[in-house]
C-alpha cells in the first residue's frame, strides 16, 4: 500500500521507500509530493464548480496560453482537452474522420497504425494499435485498421498503396514506441517517408505523445528529435504529471477550421477548471525548474548506466530510447535474439524481482518484442538514484532468469 511520495520515492504503509523508476506509468515528471499542484487545484475548486466545456474560464485559457506559448510546435494553436491519454488518442481518431468528412470525403475512414504499437484502451484506440496482449479477447469489436511495419519505409508505401489512400483518414504513430515495443526508435528515413506520404495524400498525421510528451525525452515532444512533421499532437500522462487526469489534442488552425460546420463533441469532463489549474501548475514547475533540460542531462546518465549494466548481458538484446525514456529488450539468446518462451512470463518476473529490491519499473512488449522493460523516472531523480535503478534492475533480471530455469 502506497501512502505517500517525495521526489522519486514512493512510501509504503510498512515503511519501505520504493524507487519509482517508471514515474508510475511513465506519468510522473515533476516528482511526488508537490504541494503547489494541490494548492492550485484547491483554489480552482474553491472558487467555483462545473462549467460547460464549450465556455471559457480563466483556468482553461491560462492552460491554453501556456501550451501555445511554451510547448506546442509552431502553428499549433487549437487545443481540445480530455481526461487522459486514451481519450486523447481516441479523439484524434475522431478528428481524422471529421476532417475528411469536412473535406467531402466520406469514403475515408481508415486510420493506419504501426506494428507494434499502443494507443489506449478504448475500442477505437485498441483497433488502431497493435498490442496483442491488450487486444486479446476484444478482436470481434475492433475495426480492421491497417498496420504498417514500425521501421520499414518500403513497407509503409506498400500498405498505403494497397489500402488505397482515398480510403485513409489518418496515420497514428508514437515517435518512440513505448508499452508495446520498449522504446523502439525508427530511422529518419522512415519518418521522412511517412510525413511525405501523408502530405501527398492529405492524410492527417497524428503524433501520439502520451508517454513521450512534455519533456520526457529531453525536448518538449519526442517527434522533434526526428523529421516527423505531424498535423496533430496528442498529449496526456506528463501533462497532469500524475496529479490530475488531463489530456489534450492539439492541431493547427487550418485543420480545426474544417471542423467548424460539423462541430466536435466534447466529453462531460473536458478541461474542468480544477484539472486545468493543476496541469498549469505542473507545466509551471517544469518551466521554472528547467526540468526538460534536466531530463536530457539525467537521461544521458541513465543511458550510460544502463549500457554499462546490460551491454554485455546474455539476455539483453538492446538498450534504447532517449532522455528519461529508456527501454530494455529481453531475449533468451542475445546473438540470435531468440525470445524467451511466452509461458515464461519473464517481464512480469523481472518487475516482481525489482519490486522485491524496492524498485518499480514498467512492463513492456508485444509482437516482435515479447519481453521488455521501460525505465522512466521523474525528472527530479538524483544521480545516485539513477545508478541504483541500473544496479537493482541488473540484479532483478539475473534473479528472474535464474528462477525461470
Amino acid at each position: 500500500m502506497i501512502v505517500g511520495g517525495s521526489g522519486a520515492l514512493l512510501h509504503t504503509a510498512d515503511g519501505r521507500d520504493i524507487l519509482d523508476g517508471a514515474g508510475g506509468a511513465i506519468v510522473g515528471n515533476i516528482g511526488w509530493g508537490r504541494g503547489e499542484v494541490a494548492d492550485a487545484v484547491h483554489a480552482a475548486m474553491s472558487s467555483g464548480g462545473y462549467v460547460l466545456p464549450v465556455w471559457p474560464t480563466p483556468a482553461r485559457l491560462a492552460l491554453l496560453d501556456t501550451l501555445v506559448e511554451h510547448w506546442l510546435p509552431e502553428g499549433f494553436s487549437q487545443v481540445f482537452f480530455t481526461s487522459g491519454g486514451s481519450e486523447s488518442t481516441d479523439s484524434a481518431l475522431r478528428l481524422a474522420r471529421a476532417y475528411q468528412l469536412g473535406k467531402g470525403r466520406p469514403e475515408r475512414w481508415k486510420v493506419v497504425g504501426r506494428h507494434p504499437s499502443y494507443h489506449g484502451m478504448t475500442l477505437g484506440t485498441m483497433a488502431a494499435a497493435s498490442h496483442s496482449g491488450r487486444q486479446a479477447g476484444y478482436e470481434p469489436l475492433l475495426l480492421p485498421f491497417p498496420k504498417v511495419p514500425w521501421d520499414d519505409p518500403a513497407g509503409v508505401v506498400e500498405v498505403i498503396e494497397r489500402e488505397d489512400p482515398a480510403t485513409i483518414a489518418g496515420f497514428i504513430a508514437e515517435p518512440i514506441t513505448g508499452a508495446a515495443g520498449a522504446c523502439l526508435v525508427a530511422s529518419d528515413e522512415y519518418w521522412r517517408t511517412v510525413t511525405e506520404l501523408c502530405r501527398r495524400h492529405d492524410i492527417l498525421l497524428i503524433a501520439d505523445e502520451v508517454m513521450t510528451g512534455f519533456g520526457r525525452t529531453g525536448v518538449p515532444f519526442a517527434h522533434q528529435h526526428q523529421p516527423f512533421e505531424p498535423d496533430v499532437v496528442v498529449g496526456g500522462k506528463g501533462l497532469g504529471g500524475g496529479y490530475v487526469p488531463m489530456g489534450a489534442v492539439a492541431t493547427r488552425a487550418d485543420v480545426a477550421e474544417v471542423l467548424r460546420e460539423r462541430g466536435f463533441m466534447f466529453f462531460t469532463f473536458t478541461g474542468t477548471d480544477a484539472m486545468c489549474a493543476g496541469a498549469a501548475a505542473v507545466l509551471d514547475i517544469l518551466l521554472r525548474e528547467d526540468l526538460v533540460a534536466r531530463a536530457a542531462s539525467m537521461g544521458e546518465r541513465l543511458h550510460r548506466r544502463l549500457h554499462e549494466a546490460f551491454d554485455d548481458h546474455p539476455h539483453v538484446a538492446e538498450v534504447r530510447g532517449r532522455g528519461l525514456f529508456a527501454g530494455i529488450e529481453l531475449v533468451r539468446d542475445r546473438a540470435s535474439r531468440e525470445p524467451f518462451p511466452s509461458g515464461s512470463k519473464l517481464t512480469a518476473s523481472v518487475v516482481g524481482q525489482a519490486l522485491a529490491r524496492d524498485l518499480w519499473v514498467y512492463p513492456a512488449g508485444s509482437g516482435p518484442v515479447r519481453d521488455g522493460i521501460l525505465v522512466g523516472p521523474p525528472f527530479v531523480v538524483s544521480e545516485e538514484q539513477v545508478d541504483q535503478i541500473a544496479s537493482r534492475l541488473r540484479e532483478a533480471l539475473d534473479a528472474a532468469v535464474s528462477r525461470s530455469g
